[in-house]
């Protein structure tokens, strides 16, 4: 198991604001890097049944991935994905005194797409990829808060 967290504030923006741009099916291909396509299967108040295409690169191109999406408004969502392979990512948001507390995180298994030859993939760089990955979804929630804070200044004006 892969497992990578990263913390990270985001000034002048509320757990609500935040929540509402990670909960968003239709831009989450603007704040996931490898997300090329989202489509909702089934929903409830607190869960929907989701599938992502995502980007791998190399010899696994786009994959598709089925899961469960669950979340407490405004405090946490949780992506389960158990096929092709078990990767969990969970978003948690805390009120903070000049913005919103992201605590993000990502556990990823590659044996049961790769069976003994997960053994021999860098775990190290799978982790930095994954990293990676969460530190520019936060870089851009911080875009995409700042660009409505703006839209809502210009308008208010």
């Amino acid at each position: 198991m892969i497992k990578v967290a990263r913390r990270s504030l985001i000034e002048n923006a509320t757990p609500e604001e935040i929540f509402a741009a990670l909960s968003d099916p239709n831009g989450l291909t603007q704040l996931l890097p490898r997300v090329k396509k989202v489509e909702m299967l089934q929903r409830t108040a607190s869960r929907a049944r989701l599938v992502t295409h995502m980007a791998m690169g190399g010899m696994f191109g786009t994959i598709r991935c089925e899961g469960d999406l669950t979340w407490t408004e405004p405090r946490e969502i949780v992506f389960v994905v158990r096929k092709p392979l078990p990767v969990e990512t969970r978003w948690q948001l805390f009120a903070a005194p000049t913005g919103t507390e992201i605590q993000a995180s990502m556990a990823l298994d590659l044996t049961p797409m790769l069976g003994p030859m997960a053994s021999f993939v860098p775990t190290d760089q799978v982790a930095d990829m994954l990293a990676r990955e969460i530190e520019d979804t936060i870089k851009a929630l911080r875009t995409r808060v700042s660009e409505k804070n703006l839209d809502e200044r210009a308008i208010a004006a």
